[in-house]
């Protein structure tokens, strides 16, 4: 597997904090974003070079019915359970798995697992945003990241005491200027916040830093709710 150099980090080098350790004015977290974007769109377009190159995982959540045998047999953790239900429960959030499942490329690199402290973020000499945690990189499906990383900023944005939109937009215009291929569509927001609800739910510590309360977990659901309710709509989404 081949991936920049530049985009490699390593937990404790030179100044390299991860995203969830910065600090900083509004302005200044809107440049992380920023680059943070340009990084993760950096990713998505390397070259692949050539078909040997692995199949990136698919998330649990696309198809929660069909877990692994051995997935069936750990006992499943909070998060884990209340995701299931809202998908069983609800014909909107089983569309946008189905919807996901079928629109799922497999054509470019991507990281798979985008949490706030798999980046690594240095700001000497200049700002320079890397990753880490990378075993379960491949080819995937750009949006799923993108979808990520939107979730990864909007977690973070009460910890960092900011408004979560225009940091989001940040993120996304460092996206597209680097020429990013992933594209936000409803149902993969929603499947995603169905992801990140679990991770809310059962890795409060290693998603923020902070305690996460029952009503947090319910938000991400009404979120993901929110979300597969607009699947089918003519609408264009980020």
């Amino acid at each position: 597997m081949y991936t920049p150099p530049e985009l490699v980090g390593k937990a404790g080098q030179f100044g390299a904090a991860d995203l969830v350790q910065q600090r900083g004015t509004v302005a200044e977290l809107a440049q992380v974003c920023q680059a943070l974007g340009a990084a993760i769109a950096t990713l998505h377009t390397t070259a692949t070079r050539g078909s040997s190159a692995p199949l990136a995982p698919r998330p649990w959540v696309i198809n929660p019915e069909h877990r692994t045998a051995s997935m069936r047999r750990v006992q499943t953790g909070l998060g884990r359970a209340a995701v299931l239900n809202a998908y069983r429960c609800s014909s909107d959030l089983r569309a946008a798995a189905r919807e996901v499942n079928e629109r799922w490329t497999e054509l470019h690199w991507i990281h798979g697992n985008l949490i706030a402290t798999n980046v690594l973020v240095e700001h000497q000499p200049a700002l320079r945003v890397s990753f880490t945690d990378l075993e379960g990189m491949g080819l995937g499906d750009p949006a799923w990241d993108l979808a990520s990383a939107v979730d990864m900023i909007i977690l973070l944005s009460a910890h960092w005491r900011a408004m979560p939109q225009p940091l989001v937009e940040y993120l996304l215009l460092g996206y597209r200027r680097a020429g990013g291929l992933g594209r936000l569509y409803p149902a993969i927001q929603a499947v995603r916040a169905l992801a990140t609800a679990e991770l809310v739910a059962d890795s409060p510590l290693e998603s923020t830093g902070e305690g996460r309360s029952q009503a947090d977990v319910a938000a991400w659901l009404d979120r993901a709710r929110g979300y597969a309710a607009r699947v089918g709509l003519l609408m264009s989404v980020a």
